[in-house]
């Protein structure tokens, strides 16, 4: 009997330990990238944890993250919007390599959802709108935004069901981070 008990004590020790280990090793992951997220995020207006949430959500703090539809780095940047960022900023095209590094993905992704919020801040809802324009495009955002800016958007009126959890998740992870 005491066999069968210590036995299942040090399995559970070890199921306790093993999920420590794991807390312990996302946690120093996701504070690697402090500093990088709030400079970002202040020069453009944009609340430090809304960032370091869409990092979280993206990419789980993995700055070699490779997407579905190809984007990348930690804030799963795409060819377009490093296209417009460029055009904005008058940099010259970082390459497919150079857009992995986190302080460049950091700075073109925050950039990025800045410019959605800025094109949302006039509706009431400005925060899932930008997020969802940042999940699913501009096109759709603009599909499921309401014709009067003072009326929510609830987020179960986005017709998609991975932008609707993407945005969820955001804000309740915003809120964590902050």
């Amino acid at each position: 009997m005491w066999a069968v008990g210590g036995a299942l004590l040090l399995g559970l020790l070890a199921a306790l330990l093993a999920q420590a280990g794991r807390t312990w090793r996302w946690r120093a992951r996701s504070g690697a990238y402090d500093r990088l997220i709030r400079e970002a995020a202040l020069r453009h207006g944009l609340a430090p944890g809304l960032v370091k949430a869409v990092v979280w959500k993206e990419s789980r703090f993995r700055p070699y993250t490779v997407g579905r539809a190809k984007e990348v780095g930690l804030m799963q940047i795409t060819a377009g919007a490093v296209t417009d960022w460029r055009v904005w900023s008058g940099a010259a095209r970082p390459s497919r390599h150079q857009c992995f590094d986190p302080g460049l993905n950091i700075e073109i992704g925050t950039w990025y959802l800045a410019r959605a919020m800025r094109a949302w801040q006039a509706y009431r809802s400005a925060d899932i709108l930008a997020l969802a324009e940042y999940n699913a495009g501009g096109s759709r955002a603009r599909r499921w935004a309401p014709t009067q800016p003072q009326v929510e958007l609830p987020v179960t009126a986005v017709s998609l069901s991975s932008t609707r959890d993407y945005i969820s998740q955001v804000r309740r992870r915003w809120h964590d981070f902050e």
